[in-house]
């Protein structure tokens, strides 16, 4: 019967070799989608679970967009006032309180778009996975760039060198070079806060305020206080957390939806190709009906083939997952919002037999009413057609 199977789908190779094809583009889509789902959830409760923040101060506006931009690198078209991290360092509660000035220097003619931020000693303690690189030391004058492990790899720096900027027409020398991470830090640059507010012209003005505070159960008494803070509002760790939850529901939604289009068109390709099969073949299943062949042999005959065009194709679906799974990566990621920097695409055992499993389930259903009908098909009616 495998024999049998065999000969009949090399007997139209283009037809079959074209639905091996979508086979395998619908499963190698399916398994780069699931696997970049898995390491966006990931990479977003790292960097949750990992910062040091527990609640924030930023502009007026959308607080949850505002805080997830904020933590994630980006920049913001509205600014507080300077005068917000005094207020914040003054409440009982709050044991510490960081501002920051963010914003983004495109750069055309390269392709990208540098990321540079304005801090103080305050934020160290709100970021605890940081580690300078030997030689590296905390700003010593306003012309002092400490350079996250990205950022130092793209502008060729070591610690000791010159980098200008000329965008600003500012020349700065590195100071320190950070661990990577694999958070968004890696890819930005970190200067003083008041030659930021220089470099950017926004003087006396801030993109957000971290906050640790010396006891988390004091947290809602302590939003109350600093809601009344003017031009800002606040967003608590728990409200941080459902903003984070919602941009991976986002991208579950995204994932599942091009997913079953995929599997779609592929179950659709398998189905198309396995019923002209019967209809081409009738004389033949005739003639193996005739020559005593059971409904469930020929039933079993054009299983065995879509399963085998489905396994095949599952197999190569697989394969071309591995090979342009970081193409996929990055047409994906144009569309997620806030995706992480660093690749989040890594194919587990456990995401390739999953796919496995549905590309040959897609060939079960696929080709369950083409062998019914080819079963079903009376020996006497298909040697008349013959």
């Amino acid at each position: 019967m495998f024999i049998l199977a065999y000969h009949n789908l090399v007997r139209r190779r283009l037809r079959t070799g074209l639905t091996l094809l979508g086979v395998a583009a619908a499963v190698g889509v399916l398994a780069c989608l699931l696997a970049f789902g898995q390491g966006y959830q990931r990479g977003l409760g790292q960097e949750l679970n990992g910062m040091g923040i527990q609640m924030m101060l930023v502009p007026l506006g959308c607080p949850y967009d505002a805080a997830a931009r904020v933590l994630k690198g980006r920049t913001l078209d509205a600014s507080l006032p300077e005068s917000a991290v005094n207020l914040a360092r003054r409440d009982s509660a709050v044991a510490c309180a960081a501002p920051m000035l963010m914003a983004a220097l495109p750069r055309p003619s390269e392709g990208r778009t540098d990321l540079w931020v304005g801090i103080d000693e305050a934020i160290r303690p709100l970021k605890p996975w940081w580690r300078l690189k030997a030689g590296s030391q905390w700003f010593s004058d306003a012309n002092s760039v400490i350079l996250g492990a990205e950022a130092a790899a793209t502008e060729m720096r070591q610690v000791g060198d010159t980098l200008y900027s000329p965008e600003t027409g500012r020349r700065f020398r590195v100071c320190g070079i950070l661990e990577r991470s694999g958070t968004s830090d890696d890819s930005l640059f970190f200067v003083p806060l008041a030659t930021a507010q220089a470099m950017f012209h926004q003087p006396g003005r801030l993109t957000a305020v971290a906050i640790r505070l010396k006891d988390p159960t004091l947290g809602e008494e302590a939003a109350t206080r600093l809601q009344q803070t003017p031009g800002a509002q606040v967003v608590t760790l728990a409200e941080m957390l459902g903003t984070f939850l919602n941009l991976v529901g986002a991208v579950r939604t995204l994932v599942l939806a091009i997913a079953i289009l995929a599997l779609a068109i592929s179950a659709l390709s398998v189905f198309n190709t396995m019923l002209s099969s019967v209809l081409e073949r009738t004389g033949e299943l005739g003639i193996l009906r005739a020559i005593g062949a059971s409904r469930g042999q020929v039933f079993r005959l054009l299983a065995v083939e879509s399963m085998a065009l489905t396994t095949l194709g599952s197999a190569a679906g697989l394969a071309l997952a591995v090979v342009a799974g970081r193409l996929v990566e990055q047409a994906i990621k144009a569309y997620v919002p806030l995706a992480p920097t660093e690749s989040m695409l890594t194919l587990t055992g456990g995401v390739a037999l999953q796919c496995f499993i549905v590309g040959i389930g897609v060939g079960l259903v696929a080709g369950f009413y083409p062998a019914w009908q080819a079963s079903r098909l009376p020996p006497a009616q298909a040697l008349r057609a013959e």
